[in-house]
């Protein structure tokens, strides 16, 4: 996130210039692609005859044809660098409006945007004075929330620009740069998850993801991360969750329960059974067991044992449990903000995220960790989604324009933080320079032949 000095540091005039260099390398790539098209592939159809020659005329076609795609990605670089040095210059204009607003009305300003009174005023609502702090603060958060809007789009953006090295078909390089492109998907994904774990679920619970969201309107993308953070140990051996480690973890999560560790979290959303006991009592006709009864009638051990041995339950209970912190807006106002108070719902919590919002770096301890893991996570999860929600067709035709742009027999991963639909290939473009070509075989021999 993007703090007040942050954005009072930054130099637009450096991602200018910057966006110049890469224009130029661009008509460098131009010109290098002209001469090997237009000239080296002219002179050699006239001077070189035979396989050979047009063997070397269609390497010089083909190195057209990167540098025509590299240009297209500078171009897409240059472009990047200019409207972030934009959107930066607008948001560092409207901050020091508000910063200039503050200090001549006696007003104070954190790093994270929030404004109070330089001294102790008592103040009523609807006063001048408390207006004056709307107004600065209004300022001021706008400010930074359009800088935080504008270093995402570029950061998604560059990822975007990172995967066309891997593209060396002009045509394809063009399709790439709109970034909701199924090949522009599938080149973020091509780029690994920077470290971070899977969601190691297999697609019941995905659906369970889906269908709870609906039921309670808490986003599946704010689901999903819980999914991601809570993962307990024996989900990274059993990917479908019904392995022997996998049952295992689940009756020894259980058994802590009714022994040392009664507060012990359960289940693969990682609730403790005091939480879990809350939601059922609170909404008891949405968790009732299969003969009509509610959970809330199921003694500890019975409730433990069912969250541990249902995947589904435990998605929904999170969701359920999620919707109930939103009842209370105050430092719930984003996905974020409740993928903390998932954690620790306590007054210290949501008075942190209310002053500070969304920023991380202002928090302490386990809140800051897992807020840093959320901005990690989330652009990958983003991308994971989005592929999701792409057809079977678009997500095979996204994996061929790969396959074609990736030298024979090489392997293609893609890396969704979870999996659905195709993710695999086999490289199917021309084999890398210098890749020697199999030797003819004996004639065959014909049947009974000696």
């Amino acid at each position: 996130m993007v703090s007040v000095s942050d954005l009072e540091a930054a130099k637009p005039q450096q991602w200018r210039e910057a966006a110049t260099d890469a224009v130029q390398a661009a008509k460098q790539c131009d010109g290098i692609a002209s001469v090997a098209r237009d000239e080296m592939a002219a002179t050699l159809r006239q001077c070189w005859v035979g396989d050979a020659g047009r063997a070397a005329r269609d390497r010089f076609v083909k190195h057209a044809d990167d540098y025509e795609a590299a240009a297209i990605s500078l171009r897409a670089l240059a472009g990047v660098y200019d409207n972030l040095a934009d959107d930066i210059t607008d948001a560092q204009r409207d901050l020091n409006s508000g910063l200039d607003y503050a200090r001549r009305n006696d007003l104070k300003v954190d790093d994270s945007g929030r404004v109070d009174f330089a001294h102790a005023v008592a103040t009523s609502p609807g006063s001048d004075e408390n207006n004056k702090v709307s107004h600065a603060h209004e300022v001021i958060t706008g400010a930074l929330a359009k800088a935080n809007k504008a270093d995402a789009e570029a950061a998604r953006a560059l990822r975007t620009i990172e995967g066309l090295t891997r593209i060396g078909d002009p045509k394809l390089a063009k399709e790439a740069l709109d970034g909701k492109s199924p090949l522009a998907i599938a080149l973020r994904l091509s780029g690994g998850l920077d470290g971070l774990h899977p969601i190691n679920v297999p697609p019941n619970v995905l659906d369970a993801v889906t269908s709870a969201s609906a039921e309670t309107g808490v986003s599946q993308k704010l689901l999903l991360a819980v999914l991601w953070q809570e993962q307990q140990w024996y989900q990274n051996y059993n990917p479908s969750l019904s392995g022997p480690l996998t049952e295992f973890g689940r009756f020894f999560d259980w058994s802590l329960t009714l022994g040392a560790k009664p507060d012990k979290s359960l289940g693969i959303t990682h609730m403790k059974l005091e939480t879990a006991r809350d939601v059922v009592d609170k909404h008891r006709e949405a968790f009732q067991t299969t003969d009509g009864r509610s959970l809330s009638q199921l003694s500890d051990a019975e409730l433990a044992a069912t969250i541990e041995g249902h995947p589904d339950l435990d998605v929904r209970l999170s969701a359920y449990h999620l919707s109930d912190l939103r009842d209370n807006p105050y430092g719930a106002g984003t996905d974020k903000q409740l993928f903390t108070l998932y954690a620790a719902d306590t007054p210290d919590v949501r008075e942190k995220n209310e002053q500070y919002g969304d920023d991380s770096d202002h928090r302490g301890a386990d809140i800051k960790v897992r807020g840093r893991n959320w901005d990690r996570m989330e652009p990958h999860l983003d991308d994971a989604m989005a592929w999701n929600r792409l057809s079977d067709d678009e997500r095979a035709k996204a994996v061929q324009q790969l396959e074609s742009q990736t030298p024979a027999g090489h392997h293609i991963d893609l890396d969704p933080l979870y999996s659905t639909g195709q993710t695999t290939g086999t490289g199917s473009g021309a084999p890398e320079p210098g890749t020697p070509s199999p030797s003819p075989g004996p004639a065959p021999t014909a049947p009974g032949a000696h």
